[in-house]
């Protein structure tokens, strides 16, 4: 085999693309391709989860964007930082910044300015009639139903009538991954294309420590303080035995977090939450599994003694998650007021500078009812009042989130499990006969909804993570545009994670609003 597919279009090219990461590479590990490569339209937000689904499968990734007129590869991993940095800042001069340094190919369907730019770094393909929009045939009817719901019309509206994405309802079903062909463009590309790991430990920025301390020692020290503030007033270390296991507790969390490299991260949170409370502002007591750590009880991050009520460390940081390559990263929820949310991120943007604090993305995704009620409605199946009476059958994500744990993960899907699990409730539009097939009137419609459950719809900021980064957010992660014009960072949490960006989350509490105004009052 001699070609690469090279120009797939994932679902984070919204309500354009179809190829789910898994499936794509799942493919091309049973196709036999070595090489797998992504272009999708203006982002690169799914290079990550791509780059982490192909690596399973042992398919080389090979990350790329398209925009305007041309498309753009990364050749390595410097190559990927120069892409990240043009989709962030998209303009001329950076383009010839990345072009001079040679980490980027540039592909154009014919030769017109961008090959004078990269010259050598520049190849010509008709990369429009290659694009791959969804992974296997049968998955076109799903794919025209994502454009109807970017059009907001119906197919039946569409019918007969010239708009932008005609060619994807002209019967003609091409735009799916073949299991063989004898073009050869693809494989240009790859031999050019290194082979490059995205992950990388924590970026946490430098905390400014007193003079005469580094990170480790400066949270030492603050455990110290913490130790006579707390424990001794309150005589919880007056017996022996008692300050044995504090002390025990403290050396081992300390011992824990010196390892993985994060006195930092909780150096960063302190001074977070002591912001909040030297303004007058009421900070959260402890959210979760963080309650369960003393050295963040001694630094004043949380108001709870583990010890006192039988926490466990383990449940908040467990450094068996911890590899060579990979440090995982705490997760410490910090409370304000609602009203002064904003407040505290400005504090953190003018610490740590306005281009290394930012908030982040996040994806909506079609799941289970949501997934039903787009196919239903787009096809025109059932009427409004039964398409409702329908989607009443299936249940919310999170009341079943453990068993749908417990299934494969390519059979995972909430109607699915409605399916199985409630079958008299929907049987008389759709069940599942003894060959594990779906049969009724609306089989056909179920089972496109059970193939678009998890695909990207649209775009928001995250309601409470901030990245706090020892670099310029720009340089190392692409930027987009929320709402209001701002730049957020296009990584969701999980795939910031995995690169070594550092999340912190600041939650906007109104009940914390409530007690501030009512201690307020009271004074």
């Amino acid at each position: 085999m001699n070609w690469t597919p090279i120009n797939c279009k994932t679902h984070f090219s919204l309500q354009q693309g179809f190829c789910k990461t898994d499936k794509l590479a799942k493919r091309c590990d049973e196709y036999g391709y070595t090489a797998c490569g992504i272009a999708d339209l203006g982002t690169v937000s799914g290079a990550v989860e791509f780059h982490q689904e192909c690596k399973k499968r042992g398919v080389k990734p090979i990350i790329g964007c398209e925009f305007d007129g041309f498309v753009l590869y990364a050749k390595n991993k410097d190559g990927w930082f120069d892409l990240v940095k043009y989709v962030s800042n998209q303009n001329v001069d950076v383009l010839k910044e990345i072009a001079e340094n040679g980490n980027v190919l540039c592909v154009t369907p014919k030769k017109n300015g961008f090959a004078k730019i990269f010259k050598s770094n520049h190849i010509k393909m008709d990369y429009a009639q290659e694009a791959i929009y969804y992974v296997d045939k049968e998955d076109a009817d799903c794919h025209r139903i994502m454009l109807c719901s970017k059009l907001k019309k119906t197919l039946a509206k569409l019918e007969g009538v010239e708009h932008e994405f005609s060619e994807f309802f002209d019967g003609d079903d091409r735009w799916y991954l073949p299991d063989m062909t004898d073009l050869s463009v693809g494989h240009e590309i790859e031999k050019r294309c290194e082979e490059y790991d995205l992950a990388g430990p924590p970026m946490l920025p430098d905390f400014d420590c007193p003079e005469g301390f580094d990170q480790n020692e400066y949270l030492k020290e603050l455990c110290r303080h913490g130790w006579k503030k707390k424990l001794i007033p309150s005589k919880k270390v007056y017996l022996d035995v008692d300050k044995q296991e504090y002390l025990d507790r403290v050396k081992t969390e300390l011992e824990v977090i010196f390892k993985a490299g994060l006195s930092g991260y909780f150096l960063i949170v302190q001074d977070i939450v002591n912001h909040v409370k030297d303004k007058g502002w009421i900070a959260g007591p402890g959210r979760g599994s963080a309650a369960g750590c003393l050295v963040s009880y001694l630094l004043g991050i949380t108001e709870v003694d583990p010890i006192e009520y039988g926490l466990i460390f383990e449940r908040f940081y467990n450094e068996g998650r911890n590899t060579d390559d990979y440090i995982s990263l705490p997760d410490i929820d910090v409370d304000v007021p609602a009203e002064h949310r904003d407040e505290v991120i400005d504090y953190i943007k003018e610490k740590y500078g306005q281009e290394n604090v930012s908030q982040m993305i996040t994806f909506g995704r079609l799941q289970g009812r949501s997934a039903l009620k787009e196919v239903l409605r787009i096809s025109d199946a059932v009427s409004f009042s039964e398409m409702n009476e329908i989607t009443d059958c299936i249940p919310d994500e999170a009341l079943i989130s453990d068993q749908l744990e417990l299934m494969d993960r390519e059979d995972r899907s909430i109607i699915r499990w409605a399916l199985e699990n409630e079958s008299e409730d929907l049987k008389g539009w759709c069940k599942i006969n003894e060959e594990g097939k779906l049969e009724g009137d609306l089989a056909k419609f179920f089972e496109q909804a059970i193939n678009i459950e998890g695909t990207n719809k649209s775009q928001g900021k995250h309601p409470a993570g901030v990245i706090i980064s020892k670099f310029k957010l720009r340089d190392v992660c692409p930027m987009v545009k929320d709402a209001t014009g701002k730049n957020i960072v296009g990584f969701e949490m999980n795939d910031l994670e995995s690169q070594g960006h550092v999340k912190f989350d600041i939650l906007a509490i109104d009940l914390l609003s409530k007690i501030m105004e009512i201690t307020n009052k009271g004074e």
